[in-house]
């Protein structure tokens, strides 16, 4: 929102000030801003569908990998079948239903994105001191269940070349906990698989720790920090490695155990970004689905109070 009221300020003010060039520059800018934003606006559906289609060739066909084409389908079927069908349905200057539910629903949704980009953003530009103790590495799954997948590797890497960085900077080494479980589809702890495939790679064999109990992110970091604690090394002086979309809602989950640290993010695929993204937007959504769910509920409420106040006179 404050980035929101600035630009507005700014764009106010430059108007009132009557410089001709400062005016010209500001028109310009907005010009070159609108354009790639009006493109992708109007190409949404068409991206999206050609996003679902390369992720479906290059990683597996899980749900969670099917959000770009589920969203694709929406904004090229489904919301344009429900404007024509409130086209035929109602007068023109009525108050529709797709302009009463639909559309307050999809700014709400669209806010709170970005928000998540925001924050996103921010995180992002978070660069730690070579002066850590430990980093956390989370898990991401492997397979043919023993095997670290190219994702599961990028954030070894990650970390990796931290530590080989702090290490050449400082003399200091710092722990590296590798932490994941053992999911039903595999055969050895992700942790263990994670610590072979660093060791592998030059990390050194007396600061490695695999942690094999974990099952999600919030075990990831409760249980590293179990770990952390038995080994007495100070939690106040650490980071944890995961890939650069996962890092804020990864932050989320460290603070709410009590580690008070930040992440290092590895680098996705560029074609795996949007549906990377969606799949973190909706498991944020999911951590606070009560808040979600209640104030959803009183837009609808005011939507429906609106919908049946703006066409009193036909229904009644």
């Amino acid at each position: 929102m404050a980035l929101l009221v600035g630009g507005v300020t700014m764009i106010t003010v430059i108007e009132m000030s009557n410089i001709k060039w400062l005016n010209s520059l500001l028109i310009w800018t907005l010009v070159i801003i609108s354009i790639p934003l009006l493109l992708l606006y109007t190409l949404q559906g068409v991206l999206l569908l050609w996003n679902a289609f390369t992720v479906w060739r290059k990683e597996s066909h899980t749900l969670g990998n099917m959000l770009t084409l589920g969203l694709g389908i929406m904004v090229i079927v489904i919301l344009p079948l429900m404007r024509a069908i409130d086209q035929d349905l109602f007068p023109k200057n009525s108050v529709t239903l797709y302009n009463a539910f639909v559309v307050p629903v999809i700014f709400y949704l669209v806010f709170w994105f970005l928000a998540f980009i925001t924050s996103f953003l921010l995180t992002r530009l978070y660069r730690p001191h070579y002066d850590q103790d430990y980093i956390i590495v989370l898990g991401a799954g492997l397979l043919n269940g023993d095997q670290v997948s190219p994702l599961l590797a990028s954030r070894i890497q990650r970390a990796l070349d931290f530590a080989a960085a702090q290490e050449k900077k400082t003399g200091q080494y710092p722990w590296l906990i590798f932490s994941g479980g053992q999911g039903g589809d595999e055969t050895i702890p992700e942790g263990v698989a994670m610590k072979q495939y660093a060791l592998a790679r030059g990390a050194h064999p007396d600061k490695c720790l695999a942690e094999k109990e974990s099952q999600n992110t919030y075990e990831n970091m409760a249980f590293s920090k179990k770990i952390l604690t038995g080994k007495q090394i100070d939690l106040n002086k650490g980071l944890f490695s995961t890939s650069d979309y996962h890092t804020f809602r990864a932050a989320g989950y460290a603070r709410y155990v009590g580690l008070q640290i930040d992440g290092i993010g590895a680098k996705t695929s560029n074609f795996f970004i949007p549906n990377a993204f969606l799949r973190e937007y909706i498991a944020l959504m999911a951590n606070h689905k009560k808040a979600h769910f209640i104030a959803l509920l009183l837009i609808l409420l005011v939507s429906a109070v609106n919908f049946l106040v703006g066409n009193g006179l036909q229904l009644f």
